[in-house]
């Protein structure tokens, strides 16, 4: 079974769990870690996006420009792209649990002083700094990574990041609901209401990072920093091998890749399957349960190979396609449904991010499905085709959404779910994917996939400020899919 109610099965030589112990925080590791992994990137992400909910009074308030609005949307992806590059490697060396922490914390502080924004400069600068909460998603998938098994952990990614890019949903219903209970309840002016809201997100961040620091490990087996000699040990425990050197491990990955890509037509060097042959030539744990800390020489060859470019580039287009729309969303409805008004829009809205519950765990759920069902001689290729066919799927409907660009509400809100379902299946397919290319840099690659789909939202997000028409901007998403 891979969903469990108790504790989970766990691989013996690495701890790693092959279930998902998706309703157990309290009395299991990987079940707290888990949930601590979507929570965090959940309050990131509505953090991230809490601008584009309120962003009618907020133009209102102080004044501004539907060009300016657009900019500080580009502003604010600007700065995700960045923490994501750096994310990746600060993950491999660091651990992801602290490197989530750094960012939770970070991005309260300028959440905590959106309510000082007097001008468009002072809201370029604040949401550029809010920026940071999207790097959140990096730690994530490393961490999910990092407790769960090949063969439960697209899984795992995928409901970690599905549950937290609903963030983007959710914070559609909060902002506007604190935004109106402030005003109608409280009798604040919409000026201060739209201020005192982003306390709500500050103080969640900060509540979230201390859980994730107070309550959680690094990995399975302890401290990141120890993580050779805990695995040693555990080898040593089953009659393996009694020490375990970084510097071993990554030229025995070196050997692996190489003997792989004299096998292989085209050079291809996939290392998911390669293990560590113990005495007797008896085989022990996999060489890439062990991340290495980055170096120039690792990360540079891994970074330029082919089997890089293919996760990254769809994914410039499904998640960079996601943040884009999610951040213009709100906007595009009342552009058709004026009469809507703003938190009519922004609960219908919503519904784009909230259907990552759903859709983005089932990428990468059936991803698993089908690894499992076709073995691991072909599973591989498998993921590989059904990441391609939900990109592309992606792609139809985005061009079917940009060129009709009905104003019949039913017909507009119908293709945007449509999009969402390809879309975030799509973004969880590829972090299924991603643990069995380059698994020795884990932390380097998930930042620079991630960073990739920050550099789509940032490229598209231009895209709409330029053309000057949401439809035709949605249009060019469906293009490049």
């Amino acid at each position: 079974m891979l969903f469990c109610l108790g504790r989970p099965e766990l691989n013996p030589l690495t701890l790693k769990s092959k279930q998902l112990p998706i309703v157990n925080p309290v009395t299991s590791q990987h079940g707290r870690v888990l949930f601590i992994s979507w929570v965090s990137f959940c309050l990131s992400f509505m953090a991230w996006y809490s601008f584009p909910p309120l962003m009618k009074s907020i133009r209102a308030d102080i004044g501004l420009t539907q060009e300016q609005v657009l900019n500080s949307n580009i502003v604010a992806l600007a700065a995700g792209l960045c923490m994501r590059f750096i994310a990746g490697p600060l993950c491999d060396r660091f651990g992801p649990r602290l490197v989530m922490v750094g960012i939770l914390f970070s991005a309260a502080i300028p959440c905590g002083l959106a309510g000082t924004i007097t001008t468009v400069h002072g809201l370029y600068a604040i949401r550029f700094f809010i920026g940071i909460a999207g790097a959140c998603f990096v730690p994530t998938v490393v961490w999910c990574t990092a407790f769960f098994d090949k063969n439960a952990v697209g899984s795992a990614n995928g409901i970690a990041a599905g549950f937290g890019n609903a963030g983007g949903g959710i914070t559609y219903f909060v902002m506007p609901a604190v935004y109106d209970s402030l005003r109608l309840e409280r009798g604040h002016t919409s000026h201060t209401a739209w201020r005192i809201a982003f306390i709500v997100p500050t103080i969640l961040l900060i509540a979230c990072g201390l859980f994730a620091l107070l309550c959680c490990q690094d990995t399975p087996t302890g401290r990141w920093a120890d993580r050779h000699e805990a695995l040693a040990r555990l080898h040593a425990a089953h009659g393996e091998v009694a020490h375990i050197d970084e510097e071993v491990l990554s030229k025995k990955l070196n050997d692996v890749k190489e003997d792989s890509s004299s096998k292989k037509s085209g050079g291809s060097a996939e290392v998911n399957e390669a293990a560590t042959p113990g005495p007797g030539g008896k085989e022990i744990a996999p060489v890439y349960e062990v991340v290495l800390a980055p170096t120039l020489k690792e990360v540079i060859p891994a970074l330029m190979c082919p089997q890089t470019l293919m996760l990254a580039l769809p994914y410039v287009c499904t998640f960079g396609g996601e943040l884009a729309i999610n951040a213009i969303l709100s906007a595009y409805y009342l552009q058709h449904q004026p009469q809507w008004g703003q938190t009519k829009a922004g609960q219908w809205a919503a519904m784009f991010g909230l259907l990552n519950v759903v859709t983005r765990p089932a990428g990468g759920i059936i991803s698993d499905l089908i690894y499992r069902a076709v073995g691991p001689k072909y599973g591989v290729q498998s993921k590989k085709f059904w990441y391609a066919f939900l990109t592309a799927g992606q792609g139809v409907m985005a061009l079917w959404v940009g060129l009709v660009d009905s104003p019949n509400a039913a017909v507009m809100v119908f293709g945007i779910a449509a999009i969402a379902l390809f879309m975030d299946a799509a973004n969880g397919a590829a972090y299924s994917l991603l643990p069995h290319v380059n698994p020795q840099i884990n932390g380097v690659l998930s930042g620079l996939v991630g960073a990739s789909g920050n550099l789509g939202g940032l490229l598209f997000s231009v895209g709409f400020r330029f053309t000057g028409s949401y439809a035709r901007g949605i249009w060019i998403i469906g293009v490049c899919s």
